[in-house]
């Protein structure tokens, strides 16, 4: 299940979001709802596209998940239908920052379908038959990914103990019965859902900034012994993360 993450998502005119804390129920997007969503040209929907877009609480947005982890839990999977609109055009010097944020992006109206907890997904991936996968989300494996990347099954690319000693930082949080790990080595960024089962990790949600080739899923994949001892010794010297925010999020949904 292929996941778009967009620049931004447009924002509820009624809803102030420099409140000292906002309402998940005023800010979620609702099936039927049509909003507007950009994208930057490098991570745009293919046309036709009926896209699965990732949602995040604000602070996640702009910040991202290493910020403030208890995010994940309220994050969602949005899909629908793209009707493009235009290219935002840049240079207007009375621009708000948020306005300065999406120039250049690719602006489309989301006509949504289906909203689904990202968690409950990654729980799905596992036990729906790959059938009905298929059918309801596209690919439950990371096959083709892959197989553009190498032709060994590993997602890394890693292949010693030095490559993994190479990872700058990385920190790490645990989420319901997820291990949510974020690592940065070279010009690579991961942002991984995992669970384990006694000795075995499996990905159930993979995000890869390369260079700015850009790749996101939903999936189910056991990692082979190699990358599972990679990963862990990354665990083990992995920050603890914890909320920076506090409670900014009051969870009415």
């Amino acid at each position: 299940m292929k996941i778009r993450l967009p620049v931004l998502w447009g924002r509820p005119a009624d809803v102030d979001y420099s409140a000292e804390q906002l309402k998940l129920s005023d800010i979620l997007p609702k099936t039927g709802q049509t909003i507007n969503v950009y994208f930057s040209e490098d991570d745009s929907p293919a046309y036709k596209e009926n896209p699965h877009v990732l949602w995040k609480p604000p602070l996640t947005e702009m910040n991202g998940w290493s910020e403030q982890p208890s995010d994940i839990l309220h994050s969602y999977v949005v899909t629908g239908q793209l009707t493009f609109l235009r290219q935002v055009p840049q240079g207007n010097k009375d621009a708000t920052p948020l306005e300065r944020m999406v120039e250049k992006s690719l602006e489309y109206e989301l006509l949504i379908t289906d909203v689904q907890p990202l968690l409950k997904l990654c729980d799905m991936v596992e036990t729906m038959s790959a059938e009905l996968w298929q059918e309801r989300y596209g690919s439950k494996t990371l096959s083709d990914l892959l197989q553009a990347r190498n032709d060994n099954g590993t997602l890394f690319g890693y292949s010693n103990d030095s490559d993994w000693a190479a990872v700058r930082w990385a920190g790490m949080a645990s989420i319901g019965d997820y291990i949510y790990l974020n690592f940065s080595c070279y010009e690579a960024h991961y942002d991984l859902l995992l669970q384990q089962e006694r000795n075995q990790l499996f990905v159930h949600y993979f995000s890869a900034d390369i260079c700015g080739l850009i790749e996101r899923y939903i999936a189910y994949k056991k990692l082979p012994p190699s990358e599972t001892a990679g990963l862990k010794s990354l665990m083990a010297r992995a920050v603890a993360l914890k909320d920076s925010f506090g409670d900014y999020l009051l969870i009415d949904a």
